[in-house]
């Protein structure tokens, strides 16, 4: 049995610590992990963090994805060093001049909009951040391979010096295992080329579907060997904090939240087994003072941090957090393993400013005019999509999309470019849910209707090992684009690929049977994939104005359907 002062992994059926043999959680079956061991150096080290989010069409509003911008400028705030380098190893890659943001924006907070709110990055910190020079503000076309290349020179740096490398990801990720760097992807592949097998390096991502970076190999089935957290499940999406009620602010994600309360409390817990361990030495001559002071290993952190952001209310409690750990030695003390500078974390939180809690009930309506026909659509459509179970308000591909759906609903005018936008989106959602029922009826399959299921809460309560069974079914659906996205959509919508797993893995008993009907999916797709790629040909179609009228044909198309 394990004791106070240890750790077994798989008596937490939610708590995904995954090994770095197979990717997987049975890894680490049966096995008991110390809490505490003696201190260790902390490493020297280096920072390369990417900010993929952009402000185009106003995406890095802090009602939209601008709580991206907030875990960037709260981490770039919290590891800042004390002192000015004369040659900076922190490099914080943006596409966003943090001035343009505080210009239109005013500030970025991050934390919970009821508790402890801070601002993370006002025109007050703007000549601080400058002065630190650890910014790059790169061209939104180049900073994909600004990060790769700045990548590579760390790292060269790092095994120069025998220092730690840290990686901070910060953007959407997508289905297939990437993250959004402005116009582009960031590939996993492209990573784990670059990082190779090079020890003392750690990840952390707050992307939706993170998850995947541990749990599947690369080409020749080698897993990638860091530390890592990783903020989300491989068929998971991550979560902000929910918006305020004032003006629908999101103020950062609930895991970088995690992570800073559990640094502090380490700090705090550290602090008194000092305070404990000179108390000692005062009373009994000659005793060392690594006798009884202990740091919090690896295991107990990841742990700490997966309770933390559970405690989060109910948006914390289906979120999935995925650690991994270095050639799996779990036990190493958390500062070493983490490879992050030795700094104050409390202190650095307390010296940023402090926001009331935001109490009102919501966004107060607009007023002014109706805005005629095609924002009346938008609010019908708008209606049908939230009433679909479309997953919780702050996750992060819903995030934007909710937000301003639900000002519209509640009286607010917005530009006509931007009515058209919300429009042609969620037709497009609304169209994708009813295209995930139509290959249900399709092939046979009787499952409830993906109307009357919200499946992100679905997967987030399924065992580990249903999970894990999911994923081949979840590569195959992707492999062949069953969910169709159309041309001129940014971002896939996630939940008809989370449906349509769930309801192949429930219904059938096999994998080949799986595999066989995603097959026939596609094979019944391609019969009709010429029409819905006809009446819908993305935002340039959209426009123009002889084919206007035919804007909701995708979505009209499904639902007139029937099946024989």
């Amino acid at each position: 049995m394990a004791t106070a002062t240890t750790i077994r992994p798989g008596q937490f059926p939610d708590f995904h610590a995954v090994g770095r043999r197979t990717g997987t959680e049975a890894d680490l079956a049966g096995q008991e992990f110390l809490t505490h061991c003696p201190p260790d150096l902390p490493p020297r080290h280096r920072i390369v963090a990417l900010l993929g989010t952009t402000d185009d069409q106003g995406e890095a509003s802090p009602t939209k994805d601008g709580w991206f911008v907030s875990d960037f400028y709260l981490f770039h705030h919290l590891l800042s060093p004390e002192t000015p380098q004369f040659e900076p190893n922190q490099l914080w890659l943006t596409s966003e001049d943090p001035e343009s943001l505080i210009t239109k924006y005013k500030e970025y907070l991050h934390g919970d909009s009821k508790g402890d709110r801070r601002v993370v990055l006002d025109r007050a910190m703007l000549r601080t951040i400058v002065d630190g020079g650890r910014v790059r503000v790169v061209p939104r076309n180049m900073l994909l391979e600004r990060f790769m290349n700045s990548v590579r020179e760390q790292l060269a740096e790092a095994r120069r010096h025998e220092e730690h490398l840290v990686l901070l990801i910060f953007g959407h990720g997508t289905p297939a295992y990437g993250v959004e760097v402005a116009n582009t992807i960031l590939q996993i592949v492209d990573l784990r080329r670059v990082l190779g097998n090079t020890p003392h390096v750690t990840i952390f991502t707050t992307s939706c579907y993170s998850g995947g970076w541990l749990v599947f190999p690369d080409l020749r089935g080698n897993h990638l060997n860091t530390t890592a957290i990783a903020a989300a499940g491989p068929r998971d999406v991550s979560s902000s904090w929910p918006q305020s009620g004032s003006i629908g602010r999101a103020s950062g994600s609930l895991a970088a939240s995690g992570i800073l309360r559990c640094l502090i409390d380490a700090e705090t817990e550290e602090r008194l087994a000092a305070d404990n361990a000179q108390k000692v030495m005062n009373i009994v001559p000659g005793t060392g003072i690594t006798d009884t002071m202990k740091h919090p290993t690896y295991i107990q952190l990841a742990k700490s941090i997966h309770d933390s952001v559970k405690s989060m209310g109910l948006d914390g409690s289906t979120q999935q957090i995925y650690f991994s750990a270095e050639n799996d030695e779990w036990e190493t003390s958390y500062r070493p393993r983490l490879g992050l500078p030795l700094v104050s974390y409390e202190a650095k939180w307390n010296t940023l400013r402090k926001v009331r809690p935001s109490l009102s009930s919501g966004n107060a309506p607009t007023s002014g005019r109706s805005g005629g026909r095609p924002l009346k659509r938008l609010k019908y459509l708008a209606q049908e999509y939230l009433e679909s179970k479309p997953g919780a308000d702050n996750l992060a591909p819903n995030l934007s999309l909710h937000g301003s759906l639900k000002r519209v609903l509640q009286g607010k005018i917005l530009p006509k470019e931007e009515v058209d936008e919300l429009t042609e989106i969620t037709a497009y959602r609304l169209g994708s849910m009813y295209e995930a029922d139509y290959l249900l009826k399709v092939v046979g399959l009787q499952y409830p209707s993906i109307f009357d299921i919200d499946a992100s809460s679905v997967i987030a309560a399924l065992p580990t090992a249903r999970k894990i069974e999911q994923n081949e079914t979840w590569m195959l659906l992707i492999e062949l684009d069953i969910n169709t996205t159309p041309i001129g959509i940014r971002r896939p919508y996630h939940k008809p690929l989370q449906y349509l797993t769930l309801a192949l893995t429930e219904t059938l008993s096999s994998q080949e049977s799986i595999n066989t009907h995603i097959r026939e999916m596609a094979r019944k797709k391609r019969a009709w994939y010429r029409f819905i790629y006809q009446a819908w040909q993305g935002h340039r179609v959209s426009h123009d104005q002889n084919v206007r009228s035919s804007r909701r044909a995708f979505l009209e198309a499904f639902k007139s359907m029937k099946v024989g």
